[in-house]
């Protein structure tokens, strides 16, 4: 007998945001926690609703919320974990998934932000790419025979392409290629995971999204955006800052920002201002350090936090719109050359043939 593997859920970020919302809905209805995750269980047939439905069963038993969602790490994060615990211990589990709600609703409408914005670009890339593909595959191997039949020199145009097909359509690259990136999509991800926990691997891994040009820098403030909504979150939820800060580190798999935000708690478990122990972590704007030292200073940290994150993820999906639209003419024009070239390759032998008659 084989051992049985443990089944991987695959929960978005909005399943778990619609989630969230609808369970808070339901307990300020005064429905109680069992049988608001049934009736959530009983509607939704994806994999959270499977994971819920387990949840569900382990309540019934006397377990806490918190320790049966505990057994679903890759459902729910330590932010997640952490504010239904928090809620729990306080008796205002009602407000505290009401925040992480607000959360999650808020770090969706990033990513769908970012998604819309590359939406466009991918279509055009598949556009090229099937074009492409039907000129190699279909017209320009039923060109061959016809030139060669008439014993007409095909044009230069016509030849690269020629060349081109003849390499695409060889059995070693029709093999070759789909072979290489079913490995590469089987054996890359725990290959990049091996290389992660990587010390050194590890560092130039994380390293080079935040020093890609133009990337870099939408890379960082996506980052900054989602640490700062966590931290912002579970202070007004009544945590402390460094508990806070623990958990914003869990929101980010980046070595720099997780060294950044334990240089902080260190400094501010020693007894150091947050603005000292910020500016002293070396990867926050001084920008952002002077912002939140002035809400640390007012004690409308929480307020000003959140603020700023709303800010640098506002920013974030600007910039990235922004490139995007740079990026729009350049991807037309190109296609515009390659369609082009390859109308040009197609014709031009029509023409010599017919000259040649």
């Amino acid at each position: 007998m084989f051992p049985s593997r443990k089944k991987t859920y695959k929960v978005s970020l909005h399943q778990l945001a619609s989630f969230t919302r609808q369970f808070v809905t339901m307990l300020d209805a005064g429905v109680p926690i069992q049988r608001a995750l049934e009736f959530y269980s009983e509607g939704d047939p994806t994999d959270l609703g499977e994971v819920i439905d387990q949840v569900c069963t382990q309540v019934s038993s006397g377990m806490s919320l918190s320790a049966c969602m505990s057994k679903f790490p890759k459902v729910f994060s330590p932010v997640f974990l952490g504010l239904v615990q928090s809620g729990e211990k306080t008796g205002e589990l009602s407000t505290m998934m009401g925040r992480l709600a607000n959360l999650l609703e808020q770090e969706d409408r990033l990513m769908s932000k970012i998604r819309s914005a590359i939406t466009y670009p991918i279509f055009l890339a598949l556009v090229s790419f099937t074009v492409g593909c039907i000129f190699m595959y279909v017209i320009i191997p039923a060109l061959e025979p016809m030139l060669s039949g008439l014993g007409v020199q095909p044009p230069l145009p016509t030849q690269i392409l020629m060349t081109i097909g003849h390499v695409i359509r060889h059995p070693v690259t029709l093999v070759g290629v789909p072979f290489s990136l079913l490995l590469l999509w089987i054996l890359g991800p725990p290959l990049i995971e091996r290389l992660r926990q990587h010390e050194v691997w590890g560092e130039r891994l994380d390293w080079l999204p935040m020093h890609l040009p133009i990337l870099g820098e939408l890379y960082q403030r996506i980052t900054l955006a989602r640490v700062l909504f966590t931290i912002s979150t579970t202070i007004e939820s009544g945590l402390t800052l460094l508990m806070a800060i623990n958990l914003g580190r869990a929101v980010t798999t980046n070595r720099f920002f997780r060294r950044a935000l334990d240089i902080t708690h260190q400094r501010l478990s020693d007894g150091e201002t947050f603005g000292e122990a910020l500016a002293a972590s070396g990867i926050f704007p001084d920008v952002l350090v002077q912002m939140l030292s002035v809400g640390d200073e007012t004690a409308s940290l929480g307020q000003v936090m959140a603020s700023t994150a709303n800010m640098y993820g506002d920013d974030a999906a600007y910039r990235l719109e922004t490139a995007v639209q740079l990026m729009e003419p350049i991807m037309l024009f190109a296609m515009g050359v390659v369609s082009g070239f390859l109308v040009l390759a197609a014709i031009l032998p029509l023409v010599k043939m017919i000259d040649s008659l």
